[in-house]
């Protein structure tokens, strides 16, 4: 169930729990190579590829869309995407926004944010979900800020102004699992919750990825999430993994399967946002994005079917992958 004001969205003709989650791609995958791939060189094009591949909305901020309306501010390029991404029957779910330590301990930050906020529904979306920047001296420490009992009660702080300014707006809130964020480590991410309570936005690849798929904290990680991004990534290896056969991949429990698994329990209960997020962008080894990730669409909708079922309070058996084919 959502968390505090957190809605559940979707289709508001039919009931929370038949609400159907909605698969959409989040910008970075759409930003391969610039503007020089023919799938995005314009937003119709990237529209047009988007709903070809399968998904049914997007999650971008008015960021992602403003190489396309150079010149024009946020508020027209909001205006102007809205129109476009509705005439190709993507609309905007939401979007992420970007927030760094340096940016938050400035006076006067948050009429800023709430501006940023303020856009996203401009564009048609319904939640915010924010990456929080950790403090440079904690990058790369493997998690020490975890004792720093007054930067995380900073940290808890902080979140609990954005989420309640998200709230006021009637957005959802939701606060990402990522990397050199303030959520990257497990014990850390549970005590800032313990102060600040809300829905997480699982980017489960940073976990997966450093071998953290079990234990208390992973747990409550798991039971905290109205919101993912999915990407296919590597146990001990890489965060953004390519997976030239997902068909095969699945048949022999490969890296779809690890993800699809790792997912079950946030899935269960269905996500407050409906929506499931690609987000295979161009990074280490994946060098053509939009391909991978449109390739990825049947597992996200498998992804979704399974959370519906959850949400309606139905169990479905995906033990092996005979139980469930994706992609037929």
């Amino acid at each position: 169930m959502p968390l505090g004001y957190n809605k559940v969205l979707g289709d508001s003709n039919k009931p929370a729990e038949a609400r159907p989650h909605r698969v959409a791609i989040a910008t970075w995958p759409t930003m391969m190579n610039g503007n020089q791939d023919p799938r995005n060189s314009t937003l119709g094009a990237l529209l047009g590829h988007l709903k070809s591949a399968g998904y049914e909305g997007l999650e971008f901020a008015v960021s992602g869309f403003t190489r396309y309306f150079p010149g024009d501010s946020p508020a027209v390029v909001a205006k102007k995407a809205q129109t476009e991404c509705a005439k190709a029957g993507l609309p905007v779910f939401g979007a992420t926004l970007h927030l760094g330590d340096t940016q938050l301990r400035k006076l006067g930050w948050l009429p800023g944010v709430v501006d940023e906020m303020k856009l996203i529904q401009d564009l048609g979306g319904e939640f915010a979900s924010f990456q929080f920047e950790i403090h440079p001296d904690y990058y790369n420490t493997a998690g020490i800020y975890r004792e720093d009992e007054d930067y995380l009660k900073w940290c808890a702080d902080t979140v609990a102004t954005l989420r309640d300014n998200a709230w006021k707006l009637g957005l959802n809130f939701y606060l990402e699992v990522h990397v050199d964020r303030i959520t990257e480590d497990p014990a850390a991410l549970c005590r800032i919750l313990e102060m600040t309570a809300c829905e997480l936005n699982g980017d489960m690849s940073h976990f997966i990825a450093r071998g953290f798929t079990k234990g208390k904290h992973v747990q409550k990680i798991q039971s905290m999430l109205g919101h993912t991004h999915t990407r296919i990534s590597r146990p001990y290896g890489d965060l953004s993994a390519p997976v030239a056969d997902p068909k095969a991949d699945w048949e022999t429990k490969g890296l779809t399967w690890t993800l699809f698994q790792f997912m079950k329990p946030s899935l269960a209960n269905g996500l407050s946002s409906r929506t499931i997020s690609g987000e295979t962008g161009p990074f280490q080894t994946v060098k053509d994005s939009l391909t991978q990730d449109a390739a990825l669409v049947p597992l996200w909708r498998a992804m979704a079917r399974y959370a519906d079922a959850g949400a309606q309070g139905m169990v479905m058996k995906v033990e092996e992958p005979g139980d469930l084919r994706p992609w037929g």
